[in-house]
């Protein structure tokens, strides 16, 4: 049963521009200055932040490169650099802590507060709010801004958070919400998309506050269960809260010109293995099944998935996918898996032959390659494995887990990754932060 929403019951905080106000932050000169953040900066790169400037200059979040430097050519393009927002990220939670103890990082730049009985008044959750974007100012960035909601439940606070941006604090009240719809297109609610939107029209509901004043019959005979849902939700019930259990851990990478072949895109592999595994053991998962996939440029592909025995180690990841490439074929018309691209192409014409169906057998050229680890189950009461070469290999991937702990993520990787230690380097995802934030 849901409990009945109360007003100023939660905070949501959404540091603005963030990537973008950040190297405007640490780089002076970029102040004032339309700046993209891309984690590539070429044409066919996707701008995942744009400066309040660029922003003005027509510029949104998720335009192609090329796109945006049509929009303003003089634009500056600055390559992300996730290491940095996440030291950001980690300041900007220390001064949610000081304030209160009772607070979520939905994700590297969204916090959401719940605020206790005492809290929970517009004098003082208004306060609250201030002072929060103050100390961020002060203590992590004068150049970085904020912008808070205060509402019954996150959906709501988010809401509000959403109508003064940048820069700007804002409460919903559950006495003025046909008065917040009115002035809002259903796309500007979180979760409504022009397809939905597209939806609701078809049935005569074209507004938020049509969607508000619809009964939960006429909701459920258009969205189904999720009508229900939205008929709380729009009204500051808190039915957001429930966080969906991991299914998956894992890592793709479209390959870069030098990694085209089969010694490079395994190298590449490698790499997506070591820091997939090191999120299972961060989210403290065992894996019983594992999935791989190599595409080529000629369309064709590979992919396969099996179930294996649980584990969270490196070294039985690696023994896994490597088995499963076995099947793959990396040449047209041959059976050579035993050679890397690289390799074949060196062999004299005689040994190229063998294990071949012809002679006009050709390496295939791979394009992007992924590696996922599934059916995840608690780790928390591993047991020692009886099986010595299996125990040693947890204990290692523990012990280079505590050295990039404190040094930062592939400070320490084996040798067998060196050559492609750069390449698929990390990203910062849109939802909760990839790997937990230590102090």
């Amino acid at each position: 049963m849901l409990n009945s929403p109360i007003d100023f019951q939660t905070l949501f905080l959404d540091m603005n521009s963030f990537f973008a106000s950040v190297e405007q932050q640490v780089q002076p000169k970029l102040r004032g200055v339309p700046v993209g953040v891309a984690p590539y900066i070429g044409g066919s790169g996707c701008i995942i932040a744009a400066s309040r400037e660029a922003k003005l200059a027509g510029i949104k979040t998720g335009s192609l490169v090329r796109e945006a430097k049509k929009i303003y050519p003089k634009i500056k393009i600055i390559e992300s650099r996730p290491a940095l927002y996440l030291i950001y990220h980690k300041e900007i939670k220390k001064v949610i802590e000081s304030f209160s103890p009772y607070f979520q990082p939905l994700s590297i730049d969204e916090f959401i507060i719940h605020l206790t009985p005492r809290e929970q008044n517009f004098a003082t959750a208004m306060k609250l709010g201030a002072d929060i974007k103050d100390k961020i100012r002060e203590n992590v960035g004068d150049f970085l801004t904020s912008s808070v909601g205060i509402g019954p439940s996150r959906f709501l606070a988010k809401m509000a958070g959403e109508r003064k941006k940048p820069d700007g604090l804002t409460i919903v009240k559950l006495s003025g919400l046909e008065k917040f719809y009115a002035d809002l297109k259903l796309t500007d609610l979180t979760g409504i998309n022009h397809q939905l939107e597209f939806r609701l029209g078809s049935f005569g509901i074209n507004s938020p506050l049509d969607f508000f004043q619809a009964d939960i019959p006429r909701l459920r005979q258009i969205l189904g269960h999720a009508g229900r849902l939205w008929f709380y939700r729009l009204r500051g019930f808190e039915v957001d809260n429930v966080q969906s259990p991991t299914k998956t851990v894992g890592h793709s990478h479209v390959l870069a010109p030098e990694f085209r072949n089969r010694a490079g895109a395994e190298a590449v592999i490698r790499k997506l293995i070591y820091k997939a595994a090191s999120r299972l053991r961060a989210g403290k998962f065992l894996a019983a099944g594992i999935s791989v996939s190599v595409s080529f440029h000629d369309a064709s592909g590979f992919h396969q998935s099996k179930k294996v025995p649980p584990f969270s180690d490196t070294k039985s990841f690696i023994d896994h996918v490597f088995e499963i490439l076995k099947n793959c074929r990396w040449c047209s018309g041959c059976h050579c898996e035993e050679r890397s691209n690289l390799d074949f192409k060196r062999l004299p014409r005689a040994e190229k032959n063998i294990g071949s169906r012809n002679d006009n057998a050709r390496p295939l050229t791979p394009s992007y390659v992924s590696v996922s680890a599934f059916n995840l189950s608690s780790s928390h009461e591993i047991q020692l494995s009886i099986f010595k070469d299996i125990e040693k290999s947890r204990q290692i991937s523990e012990a280079m887990d505590k050295i990039d702990d404190q040094f930062g993520v592939g400070f320490v990787h084996p040798a067998s990754v060196f050559s492609a230690k750069d390449s698929a380097p990390d990203r910062i995802p849109f939802g909760k932060p990839r790997y937990e934030i230590r102090h």
